[in-house]
């Protein structure tokens, strides 16, 4: 389907507060308003914006012209109405072969509202539960209208949006385009979560190339079959070498930028060393500093909304109190103290696509604390230790509280018994480099052996039906040379295991990072809605170029047989 109009499918508003039907605002100014259309309509466009980042000049694309896209506050039980408008240039894509997992329409656009419990919606129409229903693709030009009904029982807490067009949201979203998205709800009501100040801390990455048509601008615009080669820091069109400055990558990029709220904190550069180490130059930029006072308990609600990067998170000097993985909260805090945590996962780990909600209590000793990624080599270059962001505990002291006990989400209460789990599945994780099936873009990303094919449900479930998903990587002669986020849409899921370690009951996510030799074993069930859905990836251009299954929940009893 090439053309998707406002008329032919239906889909978005919000949920605010105080009655109203929704609200937005900017992650760093809380207030700021945004464009609202007739009948509390909230529109979205995204469009091409230029700026400066580091002394550079940049064109990136953008929510509203905001980055990150401004943030959108609902509440259960609410309509959710938006009104998605592409104002992005047309892109030349005539030389496509037609493969859905090459790159290509980067012109094109869908939207996900990732976390949320609410219909499926990235086929035409929304909610649709043929099989063979297209994708969604909102032309340049064009608009759609979304609108979705917030389950009365949907857990509060932090989520996000961004676009899910296949073949062109790693472009998208590597170049601004993602905004966080946050339900309001009893979590928010828990007095010592009431009193302490909430503060967003929105993470995204800026992938970057020069330009080929202006030599003082960087972007990323590769041409249709163009793909950047890291290991070498040149680019090929069906494997010949050309004189391109950027193509599309499924590794690092000649410049790249780390964002807080939309200020770089971190860079990385291509490393044009030959014959030494692959890893880009990684370069700390000055953070942001964020004011606490002795004994001060502040809220965090963090996103990683990288395309690509893990981050293992530390917070130095403090207990981390964790209350929320995912937009569900714990029934009590998770403290994990200042000194002892894991060496691998730091205090928590936030894979690509997580988001953690956690309250600190400053420090009763001032100084300048850290928020920081601790650096590892799970992924297939290394990432460096990275400050986000830095504390600074100074003034007079308080002793505000912290919480003893966390509202039960009845959404995802009580949890789920092993005796009713009704099938248990393997997730695989696989590939090689080079590719043998994706030959243009050099590498296949597969999910059990199979390359995402947009009219295949390879995994038929029931509503209401409880399943358990053993996911893993294949060894490291058939891809399994990094870990990879698994992700799913509609439901979340209950963590049970990690390699064979049982989790704490009640940690329930919608991805979560699968390592190397190691199985995850994840309990979900498929509540209230049915329709064509996809787990993948969160590693976006593993995503883009078929690391992705379709899968369809079925109401069992007019259950045609489409397995």
């Amino acid at each position: 389907m090439d053309r998707v109009t406002r008329r032919e499918l239906l889909g978005g508003s919000l949920a605010a507060v105080a009655g109203v039907a929704g609200t937005v605002s900017s992650a760093n100014a809380e207030g700021d308003a945004a464009s609202l259309g007739g009948d509390d309509w909230i529109e979205l466009e995204c469009a091409m914006k230029e700026m400066v980042l580091d002394g550079n000049r940049v064109r990136l694309r953008a929510y509203n012209d905001q980055i990150p896209g401004p943030t959108i506050t609902v509440t259960p039980g609410s309509t959710l109405r938006i009104r998605m408008k592409n104002a992005l240039p047309p892109y030349d894509s005539s030389a496509w072969n037609g493969d859905h997992n090459v790159p290509h329409g980067l012109d094109h656009t869908s939207l996900h509202l990732h976390g949320m419990d609410v219909v499926p919606h990235l086929f035409v129409p929304v909610g649709t539960s043929d099989p063979l229903a297209p994708m969604i693709k909102i032309p340049p030009g064009e608009h759609l209208d979304y609108v979705f009904e917030i389950p009365e029982n949907h857990p509060p807490g932090l989520n996000w949006y961004h676009p899910h067009k296949h073949g062109a949201t790693a472009v998208q979203a590597a170049s601004g385009m993602a905004g966080p998205l946050i339900v309001k709800g009893a979590l928010d009501e828990v007095p010592e979560i009431k009193a302490a100040r909430s503060i967003p801390l929105v993470i995204q990455d800026i992938g970057l190339f020069p330009s080929e048509e202006d030599p003082d601008l960087w972007t990323y615009e590769p041409v249709q079959n163009a793909i950047w080669q890291t290991y070498g820091g040149y680019v090929t069109i069906h494997g010949e070498r050309t004189s391109l400055r950027g193509g599309f990558t499924t590794g690092d990029y000649r410049l790249r930028y780390y964002l807080l709220n939309g200020t770089p904190f971190f860079r990385e550069t291509h490393n044009d060393r030959p014959n030494e180490d692959t890893n880009p130059v990684a370069s700390q930029l000055t953070p942001q500093r964020i004011t606490v006072a002795p004994g001060e308990v502040v809220r965090f609600l963090m996103l990683n909304g990288s395309s690509d990067n893990l981050m293992p998170i530390v917070v130095d000097g403090h207990d981390l109190h964790l209350i929320a993985m995912d937009g569900v909260n714990f029934t009590q805090a998770r403290t994990i103290p200042a000194e002892g945590y894991s060496e691998t996962d730091g205090q928590f780990l936030l894979s690509p696509a997580n988001r953690a909600e956690f309250l600190i209590k400053g420090n009763a000793t001032p100084g300048i604390y850290q928020i920081r990624q601790i650096p590892h080599n799970r992924q297939f270059l290394d990432s460096a230790a990275k400050i986000i962001a830095e504390i600074e505990v100074t003034g007079p002291a308080k002793d505000m509280a912290l919480p003893d006990e966390l509202p039960v989400p009845s959404r995802e209460y009580p949890l789920i018994k092993p005796e009713e789990v009704s099938r248990v599945r393997k997730i695989v994780f696989t590939g090689s480099v080079p590719g043998i099936i994706n030959t243009v873009v050099g590498g296949d990303y597969l999910i059990n052996h199979a390359i995402y094919s947009e009219m295949e449900v390879p995994t038929v479930v029931n509503l209401d039906s409880v399943e358990e998903w053993h996911l893993s990587l294949e060894d490291s002669h058939h891809g399994g040379v990094e870990g990879h986020p698994f992700h799913i849409h509609v439901n979340s899921f209950e963590v049970v295991s990690i390699g064979g370690i049982e989790q704490p009951p009640g940690l329930i996510q919608d991805t979560i990072w699968v390592p190397i030799d190691q199985t995850v074993v994840v309990r979900m069930r498929f509540k209230e809605y049915i329709g064509k859905a996809v787990y993948h990836c969160h590693i976006l251009p593993h995503e883009d170029t078929g690391m992705m299954q379709n899968f369809l929940i079925v109401d069992p009893a007019d259950r045609h047989d489409h397995s």
